[in-house]
């Protein structure tokens, strides 16, 4: 527990602290137990009365350090130290005029937020896959529960005032993941964990604020979209170019119009102001992310939505370069789902710093819940183990490079493509190619010297694709048995 040293016992009369008295107050992010974030200059900041001096002291493994700040006028403060290696059995203790604030157990490692809709919130338990989970200390839980959950009823007139008063979250604290906080956790973010200790072997905190149902637009601020995209901001309940689903859902929660309320967190910014800005730019290391069914319907707003987002949140945590990897959407009889997929793989092209890791060899055709989570958290640990921490793995399967026409034949070559075969050891299957007319039809192929070869039925062949259909049994992976992303491509000559 964090021990609270009073100095003064008329604050105990009080009931609590004020700011007037001199009292701390830090993000929700702060408990026993937390990660927090090495070899970046570490910030640590609080709010306590104007011009009252705050000392931070930080005490482990190597000399103590120590920074004092002056909180500004507006009661904020902050101090900055060095960058930790990484470590545990910390201590910060944060002191001001009449109370000290002590945090025990701490560690130094990698902090990531685990963001994003229902299969990210998809639990550890509810998986097929999960296999030997045992206990470790050094992998650390924040796991922010919501209050209410999203459904096709009336909340209660507490639950409706509570969501207005952007009260939405459960109040939580770090964890130890053990047996019992494990199970309850993000499967997808467990299994991405689980790997980077087993890999950096290093501490690691994982963030999990995860909202089932939740569009694009709930997660991104105000800000971000009167620049960018101005008119999703248009009355939430009246906007006909959102998800007309997360609408309807918020009218039945909120009891709209006869409660007035219009605070939901379907609704533009309020996932942002409830469980992003809550966190104060506590320091991370990166993101991951599994959210698109409630945006599936637009893929152009999409394209438009997601940029927002990663842009955003990356000047939320001053960091242009931030890691956001991302799930791309998997396998489910959605005719639009494959044109969506596609998309998700050009944005990852894209922008910067972003990876995406495919899934749609673990659908089900008839569940948006796919109960195979462990390798995609997996894969997504692999793109981070590559791109972020310069590991020699293969982050994801074959990545096109390029399409080429020869003869009769077309020829694909691919990235990340040693040992490239089938999944199943069947004949390759799901390759597609059209001419000018796009009607596009089946054709054969087969891997020859680490490429694909197709054998063109049309005579003047100018697109390929593969793994275009909505629930798809497309089998091409690498050695690693990581899939091929479903794609569409320009054959050149």
């Amino acid at each position: 527990m964090i021990r609270f040293i009073i100095i003064t016992m008329l604050l105990l009369a009080a009931g609590g602290f004020s700011a007037e008295a001199g009292s701390i107050r830090m993000s929700q992010m702060y408990s026993d137990g937390m990660v927090l974030q090495r070899d970046v200059p570490l910030v640590i900041k609080g709010q306590a009365a104007p011009g009252e001096k705050i000392t931070v002291r930080l005490d482990g493994p190597f000399k103590a350090m120590h920074e004092s700040a002056k909180a500004s006028s507006d009661g904020a403060w902050e101090v900055e130290f060095p960058p930790l290696k990484a470590a545990v059995g910390l201590t910060l203790t944060i002191e001001g005029k009449s109370e000290s604030l002590v945090y025990e157990d701490v560690a130094a490692g990698d902090v990531w937020v685990c963001s994003g809709q229902s299969n990210m919130f998809f639990r550890v338990f509810e998986g097929l896959d999960n296999g030997d989970t045992p206990a470790d200390p050094q992998l650390r839980l924040f796991n922010m529960r919501p209050k209410l959950y999203v459904n096709d009823e009336r909340w209660s007139d507490e639950g409706i005032a509570a969501t207005q008063a952007l009260d939405f979250y459960h109040p939580t604290s770090w964890q130890a993941c053990d047996g019992e906080n494990m199970r309850d956790f993000s499967a997808v973010g467990y299994h991405f964990g689980k790997m980077l200790r087993d890999s950096l072997d290093v501490p690691v905190g994982l963030i999990c604020n995860a909202i089932g149902g939740s569009p694009a637009e709930a997660w991104i601020p105000e800000s971000a979209l009167k620049a960018g995209y101005p008119e999703v901001l248009d009355p939430w309940f009246d906007n006909r170019i959102l998800n007309q689903w997360c609408i309807e859902m918020g009218k039945k929660n909120l009891g709209y119009p006869e409660t007035g309320a219009v605070r939901h967190p379907y609704a533009p910014c309020y996932l942002f102001d409830t469980a992003i800005a809550s966190m104060e730019q506590f320091p991370v290391k990166g993101v991951i992310w599994y959210q698109g069914e409630s945006n599936d319907y637009d893929i152009r707003q999409h394209e438009k939505l997601f940029p927002l987002l990663v842009e955003s949140w990356r000047e939320y945590w001053g960091n242009p370069e931030m890691p956001f990897h991302f799930v791309q959407l998997s396998s489910l009889n959605r005719p639009h789902w494959p044109a969506f997929r596609d998309s998700q793989r050009k944005l990852a092209e894209s922008i910067p710093h972003c990876e995406m890791a495919v899934s749609s060899d673990k659908g089900d055709s008839l569940d948006i819940h796919p109960r195979y989570k462990k390798p995609v958290g997996e894969r997504l640990a692999r793109q981070a183990l590559y791109h972020d921490y310069g590991m020699d793995v293969t982050p994801c399967g074959p990545v096109l490079k390029e399409a080429v026409w020869k003869g009769s034949q077309i020829v694909l070559s691919f990235d990340f493509a040693d040992g490239l075969k089938t999944s199943d050891g069947q004949p390759l299957r799901c390759f597609e190619v059209a001419g000018y007319d796009e009607v596009f039809v089946a054709v054969e192929a087969e891997i020859k010297d680490g490429k694909v070869i197709l054998t063109a039925p049309v005579q003047s062949p100018m697109y390929v694709r593969y793994a275009w259909q909505a629930f798809t049994r497309a089998n091409l992976v690498n050695g690693e048995d990581l899939p091929a992303s479903t794609f569409r491509a320009t054959i050149s000559r």
